[in-house]
């Protein structure tokens, strides 16, 4: 859900923006998946064989640390169960306690046995998340225009030194699977970005939004609040801005709205004191393809001009001539 800039919206005072930012703090150790209201669940899954038995459909959570799996479906292969745990989300914790998979397959790829906390398919609303547990040292693949997800190995050295007109590769820094691209700028405010597919929603941290307010205040509309949805069950509200322009290395988007939130996910990543942002899937859609590969520490954008809206652009920078 990406929405353009108002006329003379009325402006949130920043204690307000703060104050809604506070209400979504939550230790983040399970997902932080999150959805707006009135939410049409249309997300990209792939398919998972767990023990021989499926296909099953799971969405890719890059910013999830476990993979989770649907009561319903560990009931019905019988997995054995395991000790009681927490599941943390960004409202509030689920109890749950964790079932054994032996052997987790997608496509090629083959997991070893693993353990993976339940949650009921309600709150899932699909049939498991694939975390970073699972997806490290992986390529993920958003196709858009082929409504396709997949897992596979990363790029090779020689093929990663190719890449089309319309794509735009964009470094990234992070250890293991928590990959941020740190040559980003928002109204050209400096801040940190990494992608988190499991949000439906694109969000700022307070940090970045206090930068942009003192900064960049003229190119920055509020427009209302937003409630959000954790997977984990609970409901917060953060204000809704529209930025004018965002800037990743070569790859360039106009008229981009964000949540202001003080998600844990942040904190997990280590950047809720600096200014940061979560791309979600409203940004992802954007594109034609999104690749994220975490053996070769790179995003990949393929630009999809004929579907983008005339009032919206995502586009590649011109580079410089001397």
């Amino acid at each position: 859900m990406v929405r353009g800039a108002v006329e003379g919206p009325p402006q949130l005072d920043s204690k307000d923006v703060a104050s809604a930012a506070a209400k979504g703090t939550a230790t983040n150790t399970g997902s932080g998946a999150v959805r707006p209201a009135g939410f049409a669940d249309d997300r990209l899954t792939t398919d998972v064989f767990i023990n021989g038995r499926g296909p099953y459909h799971f969405l890719v959570d890059t910013g999830a640390e476990r993979t989770l799996i649907a009561e319903e479906i560990a009931a019905r292969l019988d997995l054995p169960r395991g000790r009681k745990v927490m599941v943390e989300g960004i409202i509030r914790g689920q109890p749950s306690e964790l079932v054994r998979i032996d052997r987790l397959r997608m496509g090629s790829l083959v997991c070893p046995q693993m353990e993976v906390p339940v949650l009921p398919r309600a709150m899932l609303h699909v049939d498991g998340y694939l975390g970073l547990d699972v997806l490290d040292r992986h390529r993920v693949i958003f196709d858009f225009r082929a409504r396709t997800l997949t897992v596979t190995q990363p790029q090779g050295f020689f093929s990663s030194l190719w890449s089309p007109r319309d794509e735009a590769v964009v470094r990234t820094l992070g250890p293991s699977g928590r990959l941020r691209a740190s040559d980003c700028r928002v109204n050209g405010v400096r801040a940190s970005a990494f992608i988190d597919s499991g949000a439906e929603v694109s969000v700022s941290n307070p940090a970045l939004y206090e930068e942009l307010r003192r900064r960049a205040p003229t190119r920055m509309w509020t427009l209302g609040q937003e409630g959000l949805y954790g997977v984990t069950g609970g409901s917060t509200f953060g204000a809704v801005i529209n930025v004018d322009d965002i800037e990743v290395d070569q790859l360039g988007l106009t008229h981009t709205t964000l949540v202001v939130a003080g998600l844990e996910v942040f904190d997990e990543w280590g950047l809720s004191r600096q200014p940061a942002l979560l791309f979600g899937m409203d940004c992802l859609r954007r594109f034609q393809r999104v690749s994220i590969d975490y053996g070769r520490h790179e995003l990949r954008f393929e630009i999809a001009r004929a579907q983008i809206p005339p009032t919206l652009e995502a586009g590649l920078t011109p580079p410089l001539t001397g």
